[in-house]
């Protein structure tokens, strides 16, 4: 993880040095979390995410953003009077590109490939927990779209959709299709 951390920093350091308007910030909220996939019906599980990011201008109208978030997803089932839940934490990696819409300052586009990193999982049934790590995928990778809408220069508030591409169960432990989804919506503060 401190390899990845790194890595990140690099990036967001050479970025930066060539652009002359940059912006950090940080940001947190609201996950609606589901599985989505052939083999699965559940409902979404509410959570949190937090974490920050930085907006490079590479033009007027349009912006690099990538972003490190702490992101507590899953989902939740009733089987046969059971509640059953399955957590997961996530460290997601966002590269975004950030464009304004319909000429206004204030509503703003966002889209691109999300790199997840598994941190941790465990299925909880009736209040009873068992650790699931191995049966979980080490990456993930998602496409990620939403809208920011600028209150003012320094707060924004958002709304983003994060479709899942690949499969999060390692199919020597679990044979189900399953792909993460997750709503989003929160606020952000840049400095």
């Amino acid at each position: 993880m401190k390899k990845i951390v790194l890595l990140f920093a690099i990036i967001a350091i050479g970025t930066s040095s060539f652009a002359q308007d940059v912006k950090y910030g940080i940001k947190g909220g609201l996950n609606l979390a589901n599985f989505s996939g052939d083999d699965m019906n559940g409902d979404s599980r509410a959570d949190i995410y937090f974490g920050g990011f930085m907006r490079i201008g590479l033009t007027e109208s349009l912006a690099f953003q990538p972003e490190l978030i702490y992101s507590r997803q899953g989902s939740k089932d009733d089987l046969a009077g059971s509640n059953l839940q399955f957590k997961t934490n996530f460290l997601n990696i966002p590269l975004l590109l950030r464009t304004k819409m319909f000429g206004t300052d204030k509503l703003f586009a966002v889209a691109g490939p999300q790199i997840g990193i598994h941190l941790s999982s465990e299925f909880e049934e009736d209040g009873e927990t068992a650790d699931y790590d191995k049966a979980m995928r080490d990456f993930d990778l998602s496409l990620d779209f939403g809208l920011e809408f600028d209150l003012n220069k320094q707060f924004s508030i958002e709304a983003r959709y994060n479709f899942g591409l690949t499969k999060i169960f390692n199919n020597d432990y679990v044979e189900i299709d399953a792909k993460n989804s997750v709503f989003q919506i929160g606020i952000a503060a840049s400095f």
